[in-house]
């Protein structure tokens, strides 16, 4: 099984992580690019997600509302996270 290349990465005061330039131009991410997050046991595996819109309605769906919205609240709030 070929892991290809492997770098650490420090999680900074704000609890965030800077993913590597080399990755970061192989997968072709930008600032905005939606990446997938996921565990498996003890890793954490980053997929890019592309313009994949499907698979982000597909997460939408399983996110659970903190607070009920109104239609208009929501198309507010569905603006504001494609910008």
């Amino acid at each position: 099984m070929n892991h290809g290349e492997i770098m650490i990465a420090t999680i900074s005061k704000g609890q965030q992580i800077t993913i590597p330039a080399i990755f970061r131009e192989a997968l072709g991410l930008n600032v905005g690019s939606k990446v997938e997050i996921e565990r498996v046991g003890q890793k954490i595996i980053l997929k890019s997600v592309g313009d994949d819109l499907n698979t982000l309605f597909e997460e939408a769906k399983k996110v659970k509302p903190k607070k009920h919205m109104t239609v208009e609240e929501m198309d507010v709030f569905a603006e504001s996270m494609f910008r």
